[in-house]
């Protein structure tokens, strides 16, 4: 038998290599990718404070969830990351966007899945919104929307000022490409002192997230969210084994995502 310290370390690395599966660690893994890209910026020209997973209060009683947040001079950089895989379309003026993908082989030849999630320029203009009544003070506020490297942006229609869709590779040419374009709004010192005030909204309870998913249910039509990706959940019908033609809430971004919640 092992002895019982050596079984503990296997059970916890085998538990780790299992998360490290699951939808919701690969989009914080895409996240702090995203992180680890600024943060080679601020070595290289653009100087700043970066925040992840930053849960801003509302009046409402609501929170907003911001990714990634970039303090710099030029202003605030809200990102809103996404982790899909498969062809991304949208427009701005649209209320949904569409990831579109391949899921094996019909007797017609390829069969195309499309799912449609809430319009990111959208949602990262109400992150904005918050972010500044919380600061209560109207600074200079860039959207960033980047996907990662598993999605390909085909067919993408943003003109509004200072919102930019882009790829975890084209991350760094954006921001140079704000750097050049735009004035300093800040200061050293003003940048250090929104960092702290918003740092410790970083350390969220998992009640406060548990909160934000149902939150989200209630804003986007009532359409549920998958509580492990933040895909929407659609409704299927069991084809085979004990459940055979019973219908089930499957989360859209399956076979990635293999949540399922009952009806």
């Amino acid at each position: 038998m092992l002895p019982a310290a050596l079984f503990v370390f296997l059970l916890i690395v085998i538990i780790g290599v299992i998360y490290l599966k699951t939808p919701a660690a690969k989009g914080h893994i895409s996240e702090r990718a995203v992180a680890r890209r600024l943060n080679k910026d601020c070595k290289m020209k653009q100087s700043g404070k970066i925040l992840t997973n930053v849960y801003i209060p509302k009046t409402s009683g609501d929170t907003a969830e911001i990714d990634v947040l970039y303090i710099t001079r030029k202003g605030l950089l809200v990102i809103e990351n996404k982790n899909y895989a498969g062809y991304i379309f949208g427009k701005e003026s649209n209320k949904s966007w569409t990831v579109t993908l391949y899921a094996g082989k019909s007797r017609r030849g390829n069969k195309v899945e499309k799912h449609p999630f809430y319009n990111p320029v959208w949602q990262n203009r109400n992150h904005i919104q918050s972010l500044k009544e919380y600061l209560r003070a109207d600074i200079k506020a860039f959207s960033l929307i980047t996907f990662s490297n598993r999605g390909d942006l085909k067919s993408i229609d943003v003109r509004s000022p200072n919102v930019f869709v882009c790829s975890h590779a084209e991350l760094s040419t954006v921001i140079r490409q704000i750097w050049d374009e735009n004035t300093d709004v800040l200061t050293d010192g003003q940048i250090e002192e929104i960092h702290n005030k918003l740092s410790p909204l970083t350390n969220t309870t998992k009640e406060t997230k548990q909160k934000h998913i149902a939150q989200i249910n209630r804003r986007f039509n009532n359409t549920e969210i998958c509580p492990v990706c933040g895909c929407p959940l659609v409704q299927r019908t069991a084809q085979k084994g004990s459940n055979m033609g019973k219908q089930f809430y499957g989360c859209s971004n399956f076979p990635k995502c293999r949540y399922i919640k009952n009806m």
